[in-house]
């Protein structure tokens, strides 16, 4: 009976080894699949914004055709599949600034809302802690046809 006594606290040490163990494989794993998870979200994302930025691409002055237009439409529409609600917002404030509607357009206004989307979609797509510093960017556009002497 002395004997079982003594063996009793090394089994229980043993027992709880093995649940902690079991415990930290369990943890270890599902914080494993969690990162691949926002991996791969990000990935996503990242697809949708480098269709987003080439297809606003094809509709600048002097490139803009039906197609480039529909293939425009298309990536601002799926981004409501995959973008947070800021980088909507900061869409939606683009598309509003840049529709046929708006009589009152400006370059200025344009770029300003521009850089803003972009930068939060930067924004959305970096891991927590390691935000770019904000820069104001310039898109390249071809040159009018009236420009172009041969």
């Amino acid at each position: 009976m002395n004997t079982s006594l003594a063996v009793l606290p090394v089994i229980l040490a043993a027992l709880a080894s093995g649940v902690f163990a079991l415990a930290g494989v369990i943890v270890t794993a599902r914080l494993t699949q969690h990162r691949e998870h926002e991996a791969e979200w990000r990935q996503t994302k990242i697809e949708h914004y480098q269709e987003f930025i080439s297809a606003l691409s094809g509709i600048v002055a002097g490139r803009s055709t039906p197609a480039a237009q529909e293939r425009y439409a298309d990536a601002v529409n799926a981004l409501a599949l995959v973008a947070s609600p800021a980088v909507l917002d900061a869409v939606h404030a683009f598309q509003a600034e840049i529709t046929y509607r708006n009589s009152a357009r400006s370059d200025e206004r344009h770029d300003v809302l521009l850089n803003a989307a972009i930068q939060t979609m930067r924004d959305d797509i970096q891991p927590s802690g390691s935000r770019a510093p904000i820069r104001e960017l310039n898109f390249l556009a071809p040159p009018p046809e009236e420009g172009i002497s041969e």
